[in-house]
């Protein structure tokens, strides 16, 4: 009888894992494992061709001592500072405008989402012929205005690459970041923004006071997302710059790419990849410790 009961409650407690068996092999396959293998191939001198030769840290120490490599990780820093920031006030400022009673208002959240569905080669293409400067977009409306002396080699100067790969990211994902602020607006009850006007608490002092710590798990989403993005962004870059002019627009997943498939590098690709995820990982656990314990749970 006992035997019996044992074997009932052992086929309740893997029933869930037989369901869940597919995705879990999926997840393995094709998330932990290469993950795995990148930092095994990490310890190695692989080129490819010949057979992989165990080096230690030595891939780590040299990209420690790698100019090139700091310097696509400072890009990178930067480019994440711009693009977050900006997502952020420009997806809360828009949700907000989107969350009034407007006419159109269905068609301007889909008009600001379009993007976000576009790839982003797709996205890197067009925008490198809007920059262009014989017969782009941007030059001939200065130009028609009489304001020649604007126009500028936007992708092909290094003072002003950087600006307009951050800028074609932000047109491209701040509606993204745009539909999950509008979900936290409408979760907000409207009591509570009606009771603070009948105190006398006007526009400004209501956003700080009742709409900015309500969005505080919806900001804490945003943020990580659009964190995780930047510091592995690689097509929109390399589409549009491959990393230049001068490496102005270097980032850590260009010098990857080129260690990798243009140096033939694979050892020492999987170290600098190896160390970009760490450090995404700690940017991670820093993000989610420094909007609260327990914000994203409680949602």
């Amino acid at each position: 009888m006992a035997a019996g009961v044992s074997r009932r409650r052992w086929k309740t407690a893997l029933k869930p894992l037989i369901w869940l068996a597919p995705a879990l092999l999926l997840l393995c396959g094709f998330t932990y494992l290469p993950i795995s293998l990148e930092f095994i191939l990490s310890f190695f001198a692989a080129d490819g061709f010949a057979s992989p030769k165990w080096i230690g840290l030595n891939n780590y120490f040299e990209a420690f001592h790698d100019a090139d490599f700091w310097g696509a990780l400072v890009n990178n820093a930067w480019y994440a500072v711009w693009t977050v920031t900006g997502k952020l006030s420009l997806s809360l400022l828009i949700a907000i405008l989107l969350n009034q009673r407007i006419r159109g208002r269905a068609v301007l959240r889909s008009i600001f989402f379009l993007p976000v569905v576009l790839s982003f080669v797709a996205v890197g293409i067009i925008w490198t012929l809007i920059y262009n400067y014989d017969y782009g977009i941007i030059n001939v409306t200065l130009s028609a205005l009489g304001l020649g002396w604007l126009k500028s080699d936007w992708l092909g100067s290094p003072e002003t690459a950087f600006g307009a790969v951050v800028l074609v990211d932000l047109w491209k994902w701040t509606g993204f970041h745009v539909v999950i602020y509008l979900a936290g607006l409408q979760s907000i009850p409207s009591d509570l923004q009606e009771a603070a006007a009948l105190d006398g608490a006007g526009p400004w002092q209501r956003f700080w006071r009742i709409t900015v710590p309500l969005l505080k798990p919806f900001t804490a989403i945003n943020a990580l997302l659009a964190t995780l993005g930047s510091l592995s962004v690689f097509d929109l870059v390399y589409v549009m710059t491959q990393g230049g002019p001068v490496k102005a627009t270097d980032v850590v997943m260009i010098e990857v790419y080129n260690q990798a498939f243009q140096f033939n590098h694979l050892g020492y690709a999987a170290a600098m990849s190896a160390i970009m995820l760490v450090l995404i990982v700690l940017v991670s656990v820093i993000l989610l410790r420094s909007f609260g314990q327990g914000t994203l749970e409680r949602r």
